[in-house]
């Protein structure tokens, strides 16, 4: 057996080796989830079984660990509808995905890279919510968890300043629940230690363009 090399946790995605390289288009299906750092994938697994007709993206800037997830994805019998990528959100988005050709992304809790410093390290930037606000469907989805109440407001605060996203419950209010059917391992760790989680949804604006399929999101 080949020596296993050892994944890192954390990553900072501004290193110049993580910005602009060479990325393959993903073409439009009708319905495609996205979760942004899907780290091992066990969200786009499970979420496969729940709702086997959409098609599943993962982005992960963790080439390794692609590496691996893909070799996991293809012994399910998954690869035709879990495809995951190395990509750096950041950088890599917009020329993943066309405007309107996504039906949902999921962040599921990012580094919180707690330090003021390291702040400009955190996945979700202003830029970063506008390339997923354009490249979702109308009425296409964004949905963020976190069980850090500062990582979680900063995200808010990105999402209601972003004019095509509209919060699914009101300006300023968490969502209460995970409507998804699927329970990420973070998740399910923070609710065994009594941690609360923190959960956004946003919706992509009808009038922003022609209304594409939207079966499976919620209402």
């Amino acid at each position: 057996m080949g020596k296993r090399f050892r994944i890192r946790h954390h990553v900072n995605p501004l290193k110049l080796g993580y910005q602009e390289r060479p990325v393959e288009r993903i073409l439009p299906g009708p319905a495609t989830e996205v979760e942004v750092g899907c780290a091992e994938a066990h969200w786009l697994v499970e979420r496969a079984a729940v709702e086997p007709s959409w098609r599943y993206v993962g982005l992960e800037i963790r080439e390794d660990l692609v590496v691996e997830v893909r070799q996991r994805v293809a012994r399910l019998g998954l690869g035709a509808r879990v495809d995951v990528r190395y990509a750096n959100a950041n950088t890599d988005l917009d020329r993943l995905f066309g405007a309107g050709e996504v039906t949902r992304f999921v962040v599921n809790f990012p580094d919180p890279w707690f330090k003021s410093w390291q702040h400009k390290r955190r996945l979700l930037t202003g830029a970063l919510v506008r390339s997923m606000a354009e490249c979702l469907r109308p009425l296409g989805e964004l949905f963020f968890q976190s069980d850090v109440f500062d990582l979680a407001l900063d995200a808010m605060a990105l999402c209601e300043g972003e004019p095509l996203l509209t919060n699914a419950r009101e300006a300023w209010r968490f969502f209460p629940e995970n409507p998804f059917g699927v329970v990420s391992r973070r998740e399910r760790k923070s609710t065994r230690q009594g941690r609360r989680v923190w959960r956004l949804l946003y919706r992509r604006d009808r009038d922003q363009g022609p209304l594409g399929s939207t079966s499976g999101t919620t209402h």
